[in-house]
């Protein structure tokens, strides 16, 4: 058992549910409707008792579902700061609307969110122009039973996931190891090195065919570099709690 009371489900690329000790229903990442690794069975239990989407950054492999999600639902949408004047406009009410920067921490849904660094970038395209919108972030999650989860974002790996360890302990960490766009499984493992949590699931692979890295690989590299965490690989649809 990973944390008591927690239940998590990887819904494909970087999008994940978490049921939190309550009962309450989490979205990292809002890309359902158009996502080839969601599996279809799964798309309307994603919507069911949505308290709140965390959102990481822009791109629309990680938020276009984000506003109709929030209309839909009532969910309250957890995001940096510069992203609210862009999903206002597009028909989330401010009242969902709950933004704040990297290392602040917010409570939302009976957790507390704090929002940390990643190394990536943060954009959308519409009519043939690229919208800047903020930066990328991870979040470090934290349940009312004290269970901590360190989801990094789509990054590179970045010594401020050793600060990460240092202050939270997480005992989850959720990490990308596709390549191209984000680490490889390679520096996925080091990652891990840094963050020191006991497990991992690996997300943001698989979906296309440039995304290259594997759960094996990334196994392989942790016994390269003596790392223990226990690497959880899911299917898309699959949870652990």
């Amino acid at each position: 058992m990973i944390g008591k009371n927690t239940t998590i489900t990887w819904a494909g690329h970087g999008t994940f549910h978490l049921t939190t000790p309550e009962g309450r229903g989490v979205l990292i990442d809002a890309w359902i409707d158009g996502n080839p690794a969601c599996p279809k069975d799964l798309k309307p239990q994603l919507r069911q008792n949505l308290a709140a989407v965390l959102l990481t950054h822009g791109h629309s492999d990680h938020s276009a579902d984000l506003a109709s999600l929030a209309q839909e639902t009532g969910a309250m949408v957890v995001c940096q700061y510069d992203l609210l004047p862009y999903l206002e406009g597009k028909g989330v009410p401010g009242a969902q609307l709950l933004g704040f920067n990297k290392g602040g921490t917010v409570r939302v849904a009976d957790m507390q969110v704090t929002m940390t660094n990643a190394h990536h970038s943060s954009s959308i395209s519409e009519h043939g122009q690229t919208i800047g919108l903020g930066t990328a972030c991870g979040f470090l999650i934290r349940m009312s039973n004290g269970f901590a989860i360190y989801h990094t974002g789509d990054t590179s790996a970045t010594m401020d996931m050793q600060i990460i360890r240092d202050l939270y302990q997480p005992t989850l960490a959720i990490l990308p190891i596709g390549d191209h766009f984000t680490m490889d499984p390679r520096q996925a493992a080091y990652a891990l090195k840094l963050i020191g949590a006991d497990y991992a699931i690996p997300c943001h692979y698989g979906t296309f065919p440039i995304l290259t890295g594997t759960p094996a690989a990334l196994v392989t590299a942790c016994q390269e570099f003596g790392v223990t965490t226990k690497v959880i690989a899911l299917k898309p649809g699959e949870s652990v709690s």
